[in-house]
């Protein structure tokens, strides 16, 4: 998979995913949608805990999301980011929970995350049209639910792909 650029400080070399079963979750900007402008979404796990220089506990998160803003998207596998426990547990954004995922699920989701087509110079499908593809997919294959894709579409929204702009 792409390695992902040094601007998003990737740590995954030195915190790995590993076999134990992990709640995955789903957050999105903020929380609720006025309907204006983009919403990023992002796929997350926990990977583990480490303490920063100052001893602060700090939550080492694996993601998968289509990185970028409108007319610049990327997609890289695997990152993994470290994000202040206050991020990941009081966050001021909405966070629903996918489930518990075995490594093997895991590894799917990222190689479906992988395989969706996407147009990196987008300005009309961002990351909720990618996500949306994503969780298509991830229905199809038996691991999420169509109640729950339904309940994530209706709280983020996920947005219908539309037909891109002529140059």
């Amino acid at each position: 998979m792409t390695e992902p650029p040094r601007f998003l400080q990737s740590i995954y070399s030195k915190y790995p995913d590993d076999q134990s079963p992990k709640e995955v979750f789903i957050q999105a900007a903020g929380h609720s949608y006025s309907g204006v402008g983009d919403r990023h979404v992002v796929i997350w796990w926990k990977n583990g805990e480490v303490a920063d220089d100052d001893g602060v506990s700090k939550t080492v998160t694996q993601v998968i999301q289509l990185t970028g803003q409108a007319g610049n998207y990327a997609f890289y596998h695997p990152v993994s980011l470290l994000c202040s426990r206050v991020t990941v547990d009081t966050t001021e954004n909405l966070q629903i929970s996918m489930g518990t995922f075995t490594r093997e699920q895991r590894d799917q989701m990222a190689a479906f995350a992988k395989d969706i087509v996407y147009d990196r110079k987008s300005v009309v499908n961002g990351c909720r049209v990618w996500t949306r593809d994503l969780f298509e997919a991830m229905v199809k294959a038996g691991l999420m639910s169509q109640d729950l894709f339904e309940k994530i579409d209706v709280a983020i929204p996920l947005v219908l792909r539309r037909p891109e702009l002529k140059a």
